[in-house]
Formats: structure tokens, sequence, C-alpha cells
């Protein structure tokens, strides 16, 4: 999925050039709010988000939460909650699949910033 500097800029309420300054690393006028820059910038990622919808729609009732532990370098991933895990396994790409009886309910990534 593609989207335009301009349909970004309409459909958060911005000029389209401010857009285009944001991309190209242009240093935000005086007078232009800090937390706008953050709603466009957030904006910018949101195709990244995007492409956990259909993994988001697998999961059984539809739910994801996602925690990043910066200290540890992981990343946790629940498809329930609340879950309780009575089986785990780790796989070779050091990714712990936990689950609750037969049913994954979540998902612990290790080295997670080095992905």
């Amino acid at each position: 999925m593609q989207i335009s500097q301009y349909y970004l800029a309409q459909a958060i309420g911005v000029p389209p050039c401010r857009i285009n300054e944001i991309v190209h690393g242009v240093s935000h006028p005086e007078g232009t709010n800090a937390a706008s820059e953050a709603t466009i910038m957030a904006s910018l990622a949101i195709e990244e988000y995007l492409r956990l919808l259909p993994s988001v729609k697998q999961t059984g009732g539809g739910y994801l939460w996602m925690s990043y532990d910066a200290e540890a370098d992981v990343l946790y991933v629940n498809f329930k909650k609340p879950s309780y895990a009575t089986d785990s396994e780790l796989t070779d790409d050091d990714v712990i699949i936990r689950y609750e009886g037969e049913e994954v309910v979540g998902l612990t990534i290790l080295h997670a910033s080095q992905r």
C-alpha cells in the first residue's frame, strides 16, 4: 500500500508542503506546533501499522497487544488477555511461542532490535 504525501496531508489536516518538509528533513518554521509534528510523524508510519492488519485478523478474537522492553530487548505480543501460558516452545530464531492448552496466546520475541 502506498500513501501519497498529499493524501496524508489531507487526512490529518496539514499543508502538503509541511509533509514534504518532514519527509526531506527540513526543519520546521517558527511557530509550528511540536505536537502536530509528532502527529505527522506517526501518520507517516501508518503504512507499517497497516501491515499488521492481516495478522491481527487471523488471531482468534482479532485482538493484539504488544509491549517492548528496551532494557531486555524483548517484544511481547499477546493475542488474548488475560492469558495464562500453560506451555511454551523456543524456536530456532529466538521466538518463544506461548500456549494456553492448544491455543497460541502470545509470542516473546528475543533480540527484537536486531530484526
